[in-house]
């Protein structure tokens, strides 16, 4: 809590200059002002975003912030129906890959005259990826809550690879070929005759879905650009599904394969969401994990001895990070009676370096805000935050990202039971394109 305070009244220090007509300065106003919030902010998050709301109304005292926490399974389907309903709350989170089936022209507030009464120019102040994607058709109607950047790291235990003899730095994983190799060693030194802790699951849901992850390193989309259109049938994808086979084959198979998977996670892995998805790899049950950056917050939290590195994914063809085209973001409802208020809030989770500065640097995770990223807190990560730095910046993932997985999770958890019951893996894949399909079309229709 000492060192957030600091983090805190630094990133407030530097806001100043930026923000003198409106995120950091209390209202003249003493009439008081509802607004109402949506976010996805659960979890080890929940305390932050209390944080974050309680230091602006400290700052507004006549204005009260309404928030509703919605998982990240459940906002697209929420926001969409409200958006077309009309029934947004003031401020909202959205991902700037809903642009097209959200209409903002008529569901969200243009910001463009807002800014401009500000004097302020997002690209000064925003990494230029995430003043890009804050447009739609000329003008904005977001602005960025967290990097879009980082959707697909490689953590891993830097212990773990020491007691199985491997050099946590020269032995880390490059490359796919490497990543096996790698991933047999620790399981042969680490285990006995029973599985107890394993290199990595392709097919655990904790962290994100990692045939999106390895799919879109090697060029193939598990979705359309538009995001309407599955994906899961393409030859690329199924390249994806059967170099995951001969992972678990060469890796676990005197173990037993899916079978001995499946039976680690009942015993050892437990919940895999929320905070609670990283408990195997935080407690040494687990070596490798892939994930985003907010999972370093996640591991500092649940084990702060922890010695863990981050590299890009060893992918297929060469490492692979993932720079996303569309992120998180918060917009202002079209039908707000309170727009002006709405607005001041806006500015302080998203470009203010008090508010959102200080929600990105205590998660360790990447800014949005261009100088927020050189503050120390970040530099004293070390290699951490320059190998976090190289991934977000290794490949560019296509303009549609996967922002449906938490609806593809619980047809790829299945795909080990399938492939125990003797389904073919092109059969599977073939039953995921079609449910995935559904889904989107009931989704967009």
């Amino acid at each position: 809590m000492k060192r957030l305070l600091l983090i805190v009244l630094t990133v407030m220090m530097i806001s100043v200059g930026l923000f003198a007509n409106g995120g950091s300065e209390k209202t003249d106003s003493d009439s008081p002002v509802t607004i109402t919030y949506w976010h996805l902010w659960g979890g080890s998050r929940t305390e932050l975003i209390d944080q974050l709301i309680s230091r602006y109304t400290e700052l507004h005292p006549n204005v009260i912030i309404e928030p509703t926490f919605t998982p990240p399974n459940e906002l697209q389907k929420k926001v969409v129906q409200a958006a077309g309903t009309g029934t947004l709350p003031d401020v909202v989170q959205i991902h700037t890959g809903w642009y097209s089936s959200l209409m903002p022209e008529t569901t969200l507030t243009n910001l463009d005259e807002y800014l401009k009464g500000d004097n302020i120019v997002i690209e000064d102040i925003l990494v230029a990826a995430e003043a890009e994607r804050c447009y739609f058709n000329g003008s904005v109607y977001s602005l960025p809550n967290v990097n879009a950047g980082a959707q697909g790291l490689f953590f891993y235990n830097k212990d773990l690879m020491l007691k199985a003899g491997l050099d946590p730095v020269a032995d880390a994983p490059s490359d796919w070929e490497s990543f096996m190799e790698v991933s047999r060693t620790l399981v042969e030194k680490l285990n006995d005759d029973e599985l107890n802790v394993i290199a990595w699951d392709p097919y655990q849901m904790a962290g994100q879905p990692a045939t999106i992850i390895f799919s879109y390193g090697a060029g193939f989309p598990t979705v359309s650009d538009d995001g309407k259109t599955s994906r899961f049938n393409d030859p690329g994808i199924l390249a994806t599904a059967k170099a995951f086979e001969e992972y678990v084959d060469t890796v676990y198979g005197r173990f037993g394969g899916y079978k001995a998977l499946l039976e680690w996670n009942s015993r050892v892995a437990g919940a895999d969401t929320g905070a609670a998805q990283v408990q195997a790899f935080i407690n040494e049950g687990q070596a490798f994990y892939v994930s985003g950056s907010w999972t370093i917050g996640q591991v500092k939290s649940g084990n702060s001895d922890m010695d863990f590195g981050i590299i890009p994914v060893p992918g297929f063809n060469g490492p692979h990070g993932g720079t996303a085209k569309n992120g998180w973001s918060y917009a202002i409802s079209n039908n707000s009676e309170q727009k002006q208020a709405a607005y001041d809030f806006l500015k302080f989770i998203t470009i203010d370096p008090a508010g959102n500065g200080a929600f990105c640097i205590a998660q360790g995770r990447p800014c949005p805000i261009s100088s927020v990223n050189n503050d120390p807190a970040y530099s004293a990560m070390g290699d951490m935050w320059t190998n976090l730095v190289a991934s977000m910046n290794t490949d560019i993932v296509p303009t549609a990202p996967d922002i449906n997985q938490d609806a593809l999770k619980p047809w790829l958890r299945d795909v080990p039971n399938r492939r125990i019951a003797g389904e073919s893996i092109e059969d599977i894949y073939a039953s995921i394109h079609a449910q995935y399909q559904d889904y989107l079309d009931d989704l967009y229709n």
